[in-house]
């Protein structure tokens, strides 16, 4: 590898064109035949590099599945909708000598019906594209419409999530839930968040028999947990075992939280920009990975091609058929909504002297 490309050329040029020749690369006609000098410095030298540039090419960066993972799968054979019952709890009794066993019965209730529905997107181009062009442009449309696939299925779930959950906080509906306790500066409430409130997110999951495993809040959101004081000591220092690993590409911020709760951040929880002095706000869901929901599938994403004949044009179609429940009346995900993306200061009283 020592040796560069010009001297490879020039001491290696007969026999790398005849092994080409050999392969089927190049042809004998004089219209046809390329060189190796030609190949390599003219950039349209397309019989020996039709589709190279595809590979290179820098496509927008999409978010892979996230929280969709965390649900379980359910295949639907029959119908078009499944219902989930619920049941209540058994009771065991301490029986004296002699005496009958107490006689239980489960009664089941509806809880949950999932109803599929067809989710698809369609995407056409003309014959002379495919043909004439150097770059992928199937492989590019097969890429951009899977990548628009799993978004749909993120912002179904994460909407799912929002219905769902157990509302711990709502700042925006101050009357019916309690506001987060986070203040500003000057002490007034400015509707951020505290550890104290993230305490209540966690105490309500145990309440119900759940154990806390995950955040899910938006990437601007993490920021403001990051720089909050009430998970830094004085000085700046983190604590409460925070780990600021910003390496990670999957969107899972692994033990980045107190207790090793993991942070998943995902740009499809809700947000609402800022508007003058009104600052953004989000919801921040703390949930139990092990009992929140189930993907009701029933057809499994499929790819369907065909031609209009009459125009020269080829259409690319996606669809899938699926819905997304979530179960045990979200008692496995608490939400604090319309948190406001600002840190919350910690006020210290001090005695005039």
């Amino acid at each position: 590898m020592s040796k560069n490309i010009q001297e490879m050329l020039e001491k290696n040029i007969n026999a790398w064109e005849t092994a080409l020749k050999e392969d089927g690369y190049l042809g004998d006609e004089d219209d046809t035949r390329v060189t190796i000098k030609e190949a390599f410095g003219t950039p349209d030298a397309s019989i020996l590099f039709p589709k190279v540039i595809s590979r290179t090419l820098k496509e927008a960066a999409e978010p892979e599945y996230l929280v969709t993972p965390l649900l379980n799968t359910v295949r639907l054979t029959q119908g078009r909708s499944l219902e989930f019952p619920a049941v209540n709890a058994l009771q065991a009794a301490e029986i004296p000598e002699g005496q009958e066993y107490p006689e239980q019965t489960l009664a089941f209730a509806r809880q949950a019906e999932g109803k599929v529905s067809k989710k698809g997107v369609k995407v056409a181009f003309t014959q002379e594209v495919l043909t004439d062009s150097l770059w992928d442009i199937l492989g590019m449309h097969v890429r951009a419409a899977g990548r628009a696939m799993a978004r749909l299925k993120e912002q179904i779930a994460l909407g799912r999530f929002r219905d769902a959950a157990t509302i711990v906080f709502d700042n925006d509906d101050t009357v019916t839930y309690r506001a987060t306790s986070g203040v500003g500066a000057t002490g007034v409430a400015n509707k951020s968040i505290t550890w104290e409130d993230i305490l209540d997110l966690a105490v309500s999951l145990h309440a119900e028999s759940h154990v806390p495993t995950d955040f899910i809040i938006h990437p601007l959101m993490w920021a403001v947990f990051l720089k909050a004081s009430p998970f830094n000591q004085p000085g700046g220092a983190p604590t409460l075992g925070w780990n600021q690993n910003l390496g990670s590409k999957g969107g899972v911020l692994n033990s980045t939280a107190p207790f090793g709760i993991n942070v998943i951040v995902s740009p499809f929880v809700s947000f609402t920009a800022a508007s003058g002095a009104t600052p953004a706000k989000s919801d921040i869901f703390l949930i139990d990975r092990n009992e929140i929901g189930t993907i009701l599938v029933k057809d499994d994403l499929s790819t369907d091609e065909w031609n209009d004949q009459t125009r020269d044009i080829r259409y690319l179609k996606m669809k899938e058929r699926y819905d997304i429940v979530m179960l045990g009346d979200g008692e496995g995900i608490t939400v604090a909504k319309n948190v406001a993306l600002t840190a919350s200061k910690d006020i210290q009283l001090t005695k005039a002297v």
